[in-house]
């Protein structure tokens, strides 16, 4: 007999839904969502927010063997949350071919300001 809870013993995690802004945004295969690059800090916030949790979730799941309490998924939504508030802040790192088109726009015009 296994010590792993089955499916139904998991609680519901859900997460936020997305803005207007990025509900709007096609998903087709020719979307490439931007990268993005954390600095030191904003890595370790985000390795920190990603342990927490699985903290929370892996010690009331496997310990209890029972659902998650409203409660312990209200913590578990927070810190995804702030997860991915910090991930937003990252700087974004445009993809070489969009890169080359911002260079020569800004190339250009500069060279029509002149």
């Amino acid at each position: 007999m296994s010590s792993i809870p089955s499916a139904p013993a998991y609680g519901q995690i859900l997460v936020q839904p997305l803005s207007a802004q990025d509900a709007s945004i096609s998903r087709s295969d020719t979307y490439r969502a931007p990268r993005r690059i954390p600095s030191l800090s904003q890595g370790q916030a985000l390795e920190k927010l990603g342990r927490a949790i699985e903290y929370v979730y892996d010690s009331r799941v496997y310990q209890s063997a029972s659902e998650l309490s409203q409660t312990d998924l209200e913590a578990v939504q927070i810190l995804m949350r702030l997860s991915r508030e910090v991930f937003m802040q990252c700087r974004e790192v445009a993809p070489s071919q969009s890169g080359i088109k911002l260079w020569l726009t800004r190339m250009l015009a500069d060279h029509r300001a002149a």
